[in-house]
């Protein structure tokens, strides 16, 4: 029986051994029956590509008419892609058969799919796997655009092998290190890709296969210039290189020289009428800088059913604004989305903002212009006048996206009008005028007021968005259009708020006056002091138009700060340069006259000043004596006369302590020597108190010798050492001589 079992359990490893061997040798037949057929499919299409010329492939209806793989039709029709689009039709087919593309078509398009397509081909046709590593690179300038190319790869691409992530800022960059060398498409933003090129050992691109760069344009305007060429210093000569934009710049042609080789250029609607989408309808309107705020609100007002993305300048007024109207509760969901936000909340506001149908808004920077594609935008709202036409063209192309349609509002102030209307015109984009019915509009000034004193920090997000504007009108390439000077920062401020406007220190240094009502603009007979003494406190005194929309009369000093003149400085009165000279090399700095009067306090020229003490009214009640200059000899003396007498005082209560311990031991010995000695009958006749004698091993530390030495101010002297037994001996004949036994 034993020996049966053992046979038949030998028989059993036997028949599992050979299911193993059975199921291997079938596991290597497939792979191979299947490379044998992905070979065949690869020759297949290949061979389709020199059958098919650009020309015939520029009238394909249907995606399956291109030379694609199964898998790769497959996605596209999943995902709702089912016909191309006229830049797909143009540039596919050219990316397919391996030449450098530089693609230009209008906003909304479908550049997206023309570049993923033919990344997907590419490692496809090369039979790309996960142990191959880096085999495309897809790079782009904001992080949400970034994402949203990733998403489309995801739906048009799962049917492939590949690996893909996404590089931005704001991530875990040592999650990404671990996980990169096994990645075949990357999708990156500059500058993380540039820094895990740099520090990462295991992120290779010796092998990369093709390299598209998204928005080329907009990358080099954000000055991602150097980043880029360090980038394509690190990759392969040998690849293939596609370039796409909504704009063909000088700056993308520059580029294309220096990334592709002998690339092709395809501009779809070259010779098109308009730039801009065809089924947008383009308006403008005109309002001064105070009233936009006004605006924006009695928009979000009437359109709670709709869909908007409204562009600002700068980062922080879209945080101003959307944090502010926020707290006044609308009446719909309203988002910001802008450079300086964490990366978290960013994807959780554009995701947000891209799933709602019920009625929104977005108050977003150029950070949205470029490449995003949220679904039915209704409405563009620019509130601010775009740095340039393309910035323009890619603002409006958020709406009217594939053949849909939409509206785009432009705001312009009345100095903008002309100008940028001029160079609209140059690019054939035709806008039309429209009149705002100014009894419409809601004035929320006072109600913003309120906000802002309930919420402080809004209070400072309000002054930092009016710096960081004037800032960027300042610094404006378009210097017909943008004129910093025009703008009334005192009503401006006003409209956000506040009750003064914020010190613009930048401006008073080009000559600019921001709280004064001429803005820099002098009149006949003003001087220099005034102007200059205006700068310095006007900021502290309400205008006119302040007063009357808080409702203060203007006898009224309720907003008004009284300012003492305490060091009886004439405000005309010129201060002498050689004290107003900054201590730093820098030539020609003038310091502001509140600066220069601490300066000169702090090196004592201004203590000859009287002191006035003023009451609770500002009313001057005393004039004190002048104050004293400071002499540090004198103080120095008081110090050592005080420092004596501490000393003195000192010495005096340690000899009362001393003297008080003294007394005490003589009275004990008192006691002691004043002991009846007959009390003691009861003990044997030969016995001897000595209790009363001190311990010889204990020396006194309290001397007649050492209170006299100290009462004549001389150190004590050395007393001889005695030994144990000394002592003893002494001790001994002080006692039999007090009994008269010596």
């Amino acid at each position: 029986m034993k020996s049966q079992k053992n046979g038949d359990g030998d028989e059993d490893i036997r028949d599992l051994k050979n299911n193993a061997r059975n199921r291997e040798i079938y596991n290597r037949f497939k792979q191979k029956k299947k490379g044998k057929k992905h070979r065949e499919n690869i020759e297949g299409v290949t061979a389709k590509y020199k059958t098919i010329s650009p020309e015939e492939a520029s009238y394909f209806r249907k995606f399956k008419q291109f030379p694609l793989s199964s898998a790769t039709i497959e996605g596209l029709n999943q995902a709702g892609f089912s016909e191309p689009t006229d830049i797909q039709r143009q540039s596919i087919f050219l990316s397919l058969i391996g030449n450098d593309v530089v693609g230009a078509a209008k906003t909304g398009s479908g550049k997206t799919i023309a570049l993923l397509v033919p990344v997907l081909e590419s490692l496809w046709r090369n039979r790309w796997t996960r142990e191959d590593g880096l085999g495309a690179l897809i790079i782009t300038p904001t992080r949400e655009l970034a994402c949203q190319i990733f998403q489309v790869l995801n739906q048009i691409g799962k049917n492939h092998d590949f690996s893909a992530g996404v590089l931005i800022g704001g991530t875990d960059i040592e999650y990404e290190r671990d996980r990169l060398g096994h990645v075949n498409i990357v999708i990156a933003t500059p500058g993380r890709l540039l820094q895990h090129l740099d520090e990462n050992e295991s992120f290779r691109c010796d092998m990369l296969q093709i390299l598209v760069i998204d928005e080329a344009d907009r990358i080099l305007d954000m000055g991602f210039k150097q980043q880029l060429n360090a980038i394509i210093e690190n990759l392969p000569r040998e690849r293939q290189t596609l370039l796409f934009s909504a704009t063909q710049t000088r700056n993308v042609k520059d580029l294309a020289r220096v990334c592709a080789k002998d690339p092709v250029f395809v501009s779809v609607h070259e010779h098109s009428d308009n730039v801009t989408p065809d089924n947008l309808q383009q308006s403008y309107f005109v309002c001064e800088e105070e009233e936009k705020v006004n605006i924006l609100w009695s928009y979000l007002v009437n359109h709670k059913r709709k869909k908007t993305i409204i562009f600002v300048t700068c980062c922080k007024q879209a945080r101003f604004l959307t944090d502010a109207l926020c707290s006044m509760r609308p009446g719909l969901s309203l988002m910001g989305l802008w450079g300086t936000m964490n990366q978290t909340k960013r994807v959780e506001v554009f995701e947000s903002f891209d799933k709602n149908t019920a009625g929104a808004a977005l108050i977003a920077t150029d950070v949205a212009s470029r490449g995003l594609d949220f679904r039915k935008v209704d409405y563009v709202l620019q509130l601010d006048c775009p740095t340039t036409v393309e910035d323009y063209i890619h603002r409006v192309g958020r709406t009217a996206r594939m053949n849909k349609k939409g509206e785009a509002v432009l705001v312009l102030t009345p100095s903008q009008e002309e100008p940028f209307l001029k160079r609209l015109g140059e690019k054939n984009i035709e806008v039309n005028k429209i009149h705002v019915d100014s009894k419409q509009l809601v004035d929320i000034r006072i109600k913003l007021s309120s906000t802002l004193s309930e919420h402080l920090e809004y209070k400072d997000f309000a002054q930092k968005a009016i710096i960081a504007y004037a800032r960027a009108i300042h610094t404006m390439r378009l210097r017909d259009v943008f004129d910093v000077k025009k703008i009334d920062f005192q009503a401006l401020s006003l409209s956000y708020g506040l009750a003064v406007a914020p010190r613009i220190r930048f401006l008073r240094k080009h000559g600019i006056n921001v709280n004064g009502t001429s803005n820099g603009i002098k009149k006949d007979g003003d001087t220099k002091e005034d102007d200059e003494d205006t700068d310095t406190e006007a900021h502290l005194l309400p205008n006119k138009e302040t007063a009357a929309a808080f409702n203060v009369e203007d006898d009224d000093d309720v907003l008004r700060v009284a300012r003492k003149n305490v060091f009886n400085i004439n405000p005309k009165e010129k201060l002498n340069e050689d004290e107003l000279k900054p201590a730093s090399k820098k030539k020609n700095t003038v310091l502001p006259k509140e600066k220069a009067v601490k300066k000169l306090i702090k090196r004592g020229a201004l203590l000859s000043a009287k002191k006035i003490i003023f009451d609770d009214e500002g009313n001057p009640v005393e004039d004190t004596s002048a104050i004293q200059k400071f002499d540090i000899n004198e103080a120095l003396e008081r110090l050592e006369k005080q420092r004596q007498q501490d000393k003195k005082h000192h010495r005096e209560v340690l000899k009362t302590i001393r003297r008080e311990k003294k007394k005490k031991q003589h009275a004990s010995k008192e006691e002691d020597d004043t002991m009846d000695l007959g009390d003691d009958s009861g003990e044997d006749e030969g016995s001897v108190d000595l209790s009363w004698l001190p311990d010889p091993d204990k020396t006194n530390k309290f001397n007649d010798e050492e209170i006299s030495d100290e009462d004549n101010d001389e150190p004590p002297k050395k007393k001889s050492k005695k030994t144990k037994k000394q002592s003893i001996l002494n001790a001994e004949e002080q006692a039999l001589s007090l009994l008269g036994l010596a």
